[in-house]
Parts: structure tokens; C-alpha cells; sequence
């Protein structure tokens, strides 16, 4: 509904009071009805496709290449800055990610693994032109349906503009809603303009952003592309999930993930965001035989030094890059989590590392349990190099659908290998590997107060 509301806002005055287009506009035909609730559907089936954005923004326009896969909802595209160059944004339903320009990459379809920073849309845009980006990525997501809109409804909601020729493909433009359900206390749902050729293809989708003129998105099918690098981000979530029920294998291995690390301990590199395009990183290691996270943080407000117990954690300003063997025996801010102002302090970065320390147990869970409740989200890789991509219960999550758990874990050699947790801004990722660590030198007085 946000997403709507935004739009809402803008209104669509250009649409309705273009020059010479009024006069000329008449009801749709029965078959121009058919053809326009088919549209999303024919979308939804559909390869990825290139694009080219024309974007009034604050008396400029803006021009902008990107690629659309629709079964996936992903846009991806490289927009000019601020400064005369270019970035990369990575944009799924509710998010955006920005990336330095490689416009190699970008033209090869292939997307940079690291270096990314999300936002939230819309209520993270700090500019008019990502305002505008928000809106059209938006509105690009409302496109594909599982199933044919209602032409009786069309017929009576939309009205046909004009004929002309796109790519050289003969088109007629409607002009119609935004296909999407409104809700009844917003009003009227926003409007588009939509060019349609003779098999139903969008060949051109304009809406109004709020500028003088009618932003424009035209789908140029002819551009051939190989999509296969065309997936989100792990800040994003990575490639799409389709999930699945967890076999009795599979089942077994989840089940004995947490008591496989009870005698372990693992080095660490995590990637949290925290804020619209603010992201925190973070290495050290973890040891369930102690357990103890022992950890070099870095974000916006500077650089740490983190250690954690099940009783609480202890934060230290530095101004090392890297983390000390030992850790200082002097100067840590402690906080014991039956604390009352602990969440004052306790943020995502937090939440990932207690995750990871809960990640270790004595006895085996339930095999039989995490078959009836957990789901394989996706496999990566193939083989002996198959990573499988889970989410099962752990230390008393709350129930969610298949799908929408706040942690998903990768599991490779029948071990943890990844951790991965939802975030407002983002999904934050703690990768594992196994080492040996000596055991952390805690200084007595912060072993106390944080267990």
C-alpha cells in the first residue's frame, strides 16, 4: 500500500490533461479490454527483458538502462549520480541496493558479488531522482500477475489513447489503472499509460512522478541478453527461494548442525546492514566450547571491539583495523542482558552474533521435528560443491510460512556455513569457517558481569 499511496500522491494530472489526447481518447473494445487483462500475466511468463527509463527529475531528464526479470522481481540498472558518474542499483519490492559503477559489468549482465549498500524504498530516498527510481521500480513490480485481470472490469475502468509505433512494432496506448488491489480509503487507484503491440506485449509503461511530464519505460524486447547472472544480492536475499520440503536426509544432517559445533570453533566475516545505505562488517571468531564471540566491528559510528557470552556483551572504541589476539583487560563497556536499558545497545549486529552463539548444542534437535517444520529454500552448486539454503526453527522461533523466517542457514559438508538474518534494511550474513582458536583470553571482570 505504500507503494500505491506514493503513486496516489503524485496523481496523474499529466495523463489526463495531456494536449489533444482528451478529445481523441474513447471506450475500449471488448477485445482491447481482453487484451489489456492479459498483459500481467503474459509478463509474469515472460524472459528478462532490457529496458530504457526516460525520467523527468527537477526539470532535467534522466536516462537510465536496466534490466527487468519478471518471474523474479528484479530490476537492475545503472543510473547517473550526483557527481557525472554512475552507479549500480540492484532494486526487489521494498528494497534498493547501490554499488560503485562497473559499467563492464553492467554491460555483460554480471553483478558485483561485495561493496553493496541498501535502503529501504521510498522512505529511504534522499533525493529526487531516487524518489522518482523508487516510484518507477515500484510501479515496474505491479506488472506481472499469477493470473488474468478482470476485462470487465477494464472495460469500464480504461479508456484507449492512441495509435502509434514503438521499435518499429505497431502499438495502441490505453489508458488505464494500475493494476494492483487498492486499498477502498485510499481512493481511486493511480492510472498509467500503457502501449500494447497486436500479441498483448508492453512495449511502453508511463506513469507520473510528480514532474511536468509523463516519466517513461520502454521494454525493449528486441535486445537480446544473457540473463543468467541476473539475481539479487545476498544483501537483498540472493538468488530467488522456491521452498520445499526438508527429506528425511536432509533432516538428519539440520538435526545434527548445533551438536557437530559444540567441541568447534569458527572464524567469522559478517555483513549487517543498519541503516539506509549503512552497513556494519565484522571479523573475528566464535567458540562453543567457550562460548564466546570475539569480534572487530566496523560501521558509521566507528570501530569496536565486541565480545559476547550467553549473559550478556562488552563493546570497547578502537582505532585498530584488525582485531588484537588478546583482548585489552581494561576499558570495556559491559552490558548484562537482564539489563532494563540492554536494548539501547542491542542492535542488528548483536542479534546476528547471539544467533551464532545459539548455533551450538549438547544433544542433537529433533530430526523428526525439523522435517515437519523446516524448509530447503534453494540448493547452490552442484554435487560435492552443493550448498543448501534451510531454514528450520531454533531456540524457540516463533512460527512464520515457509519462506519468511527471520533466519536462513547454508549447510555444506553436513556442516554451517553461513547464517543469514532478515533485517528492516536488508539481510545481514555471518559466513563461518572452521578453525581452531585458541580459546578467548576474557578479562576476568568483564567474564562476570557478561557470563
Amino acid at each position: 500500500m505504500a507503494i500505491i499511496v506514493a503513486i496516489a500522491v503524485a496523481g496523474w494530472f499529466a495523463v489526463s490533461c495531456s494536449p489533444d489526447r482528451s478529445g481523441a481518447e474513447r471506450p475500449v473494445s471488448e477485445e482491447e479490454a481482453a487484451l489489456l487483462a492479459g498483459m500481467r500475466e503474459r509478463n509474469a511468463d515472460a524472459e528478462p527483458v532490457a529496458l530504457r527509463m526516460t525520467m523527468p527529475v527537477a526539470g532535467e531528464t534522466v536516462v537510465v538502462d536496466a534490466y527487468l526479470d519478471w518471474a523474479n522481481p528484479l530490476l537492475y540498472a545503472r543510473i547517473p549520480d550526483a557527481e557525472g558518474g554512475h552507479r549500480l542499483v540492484q532494486a526487489v519490492p521494498g528494497l534498493i541496493a547501490s554499488h560503485a559503477d562497473d559499467e563492464a559489468a553492467f554491460e555483460a549482465v554480471e553483478v558485483p558479488a561485495e561493496g553493496w549498500t541498501a535502503r529501504q524504498m521510498l522512505s529511504g530516498a534522499t533525493t529526487p531522482q531516487e524518489t522518482t527510481l523508487d516510484i518507477l521500480a515500484s510501479s515496474l513490480f505491479t506488472l506481472t500477475a499469477e493470473q488474468a485481470d478482470d476485462p470487465a472490469a477494464l472495460a469500464e475502468q480504461a479508456t484507449w489513447r492512441e495509435e502509434g509505433v514503438i521499435d518499429g512494432e505497431p502499438v495502441d496506448s490505453f489508458r488505464a489503472p494500475i493494476m494492483v488491489e487498492a486499498d477502498t480509503t485510499a481512493g481511486p487507484a493511480p492510472e498509467a499509460l500503457y502501449s500494447l503491440d497486436a500479441a498483448g506485449d508492453l512495449r511502453r509503461f508511463q506513469v507520473n512522478t510528480g514532474e511536468e511530464s509523463l516519466s517513461s519505460i520502454d521494454f525493449l524486447r528486441e535486445v537480446a541478453f544473457d540473463p543468467a547472472s541476473l539475481a539479487p544480492v545476498d544483501l537483498l536475499g540472493g538468488p530467488t527461494i522456491s521452498p520445499a520440503a526438508v527429506d528425511e536426509d536432509l533432516a538428519s544432517t539440520l538435526a545434527e548442525l548445533r551438536a557437530e559445533n559444540w567441541s568447534e570453533s569458527a572464524e567469522v566475516d559478517m555483513t549487517v546492514p543498519t541503516g539506509d545505505d549503512q552497513v556494519a562488517t565484522a571479523t573475528g571468531s566464535v567458540d562453543w566450547r567457550t562460548m564466546t564471540a570475539y569480534l572487530h566491528v566496523s560501521d558509521a559510528s566507528g570501530k569496536r571491539l565486541f565480545l559476547a557470552r550467553p549473559g550478556g556483551f562488552a563493546i570497547q572504541p578502537t582505532d585498530a583495523d584488525e582485531l588484537p589476539e588478546t583482548p585489552p583487560t581494561e576499558g570495556w563497556e559491559t552490558h548484562a542482558l537482564t539489563d532494563e536499558d540492554v536494548a539501547d545497545s542491542f542492535g542488528p549486529v548483536e542479534s546476528l552474533v547471539y544467533r551464532l552463539l545459539e548455533m551450538s548444542a549438547e544433544e542433537a534437535d529433533d530430526a523428526d521435528a525439523i522435517a515437519a517444520e523446516g524448509s530447503l529454500l534453494r540448493v547452490d552448486g552442484t554435487g560435492d560443491d552443493a550448498v543448501y539454503v534451510v531454514e528450520f526453527p531454533v531456540a524457540g522461533d516463533a512460527e512464520a510460512a515457509a519462506g519468511q523466517s527471520a533466519f536462513r542457514y547454508h549447510v555444506a559438508d553436513e556442516r554451517l556455513v553461513e547464517v543469514e538474518m532478515m533485517t528492516y534494511f536488508g539481510v545481514a550474513g555471518a559466513e563461518l569457517e572452521y578453525e581452531d582458536y585458541p580459546m578467548v583470553a576474557v578479562p576476568w571482570e568483564v567474564s562476570e558481569a557478561i557470563g
